[in-house]
């Protein structure tokens, strides 16, 4: 890994390696079912900035990702500005589970189910709440 202006760069055999698990790709791999873990997906693409001391994004807090509204607008800003150093870059698969991903773990839809099978009207809110004075 090389270091530039800041931001964490990978580059040839790192990136195969990160990818990969992801792509399922390799010889002979054919996996059953081609659905993207969107909990790694997001450990994998996102926690680098997101969850880390002094990272350079926000904490993907429920209330800072239900500030986007509606599962479309969130999704929309995700795949526009996300990675920050390459937007747009990701499959359109690793988007769709990373999105599903942080709706289900940060309980943003009320009886959601499948977060992979909301529509984009669906609102997102703050479902769960934290004892007075904490943020969550």
């Amino acid at each position: 890994m090389r270091r530039r202006s800041g931001r964490t760069r990978l580059t040839g055999v790192a990136a195969v390696t990160l990818a990969c698990p992801l792509a399922a790709c390799g010889p002979g791999d054919e996996a059953a079912d081609s659905r993207v873990d969107g909990e790694y997906a997001y450990t994998v693409r996102c926690s680098y900035c997101h969850d880390v001391p002094n990272g350079i994004g926000a904490e993907l807090t429920p209330r800072v990702l239900a500030a986007y509204s509606t599962v479309g607008a969130l999704d929309s800003y995700l795949r526009f500005a996300m990675p920050q150093e390459t937007p747009g870059s990701l499959p359109p698969e690793e988007y769709q589970a990373i999105l599903a991903y942080l709706i289900e773990s940060r309980e943003l839809v009320e009886d959601g189910g499948d977060a992979l099978e909301l529509p984009p009207s669906t609102e997102l809110r703050v479902i769960a709440t934290a004892s007075p004075g904490t943020e969550r």
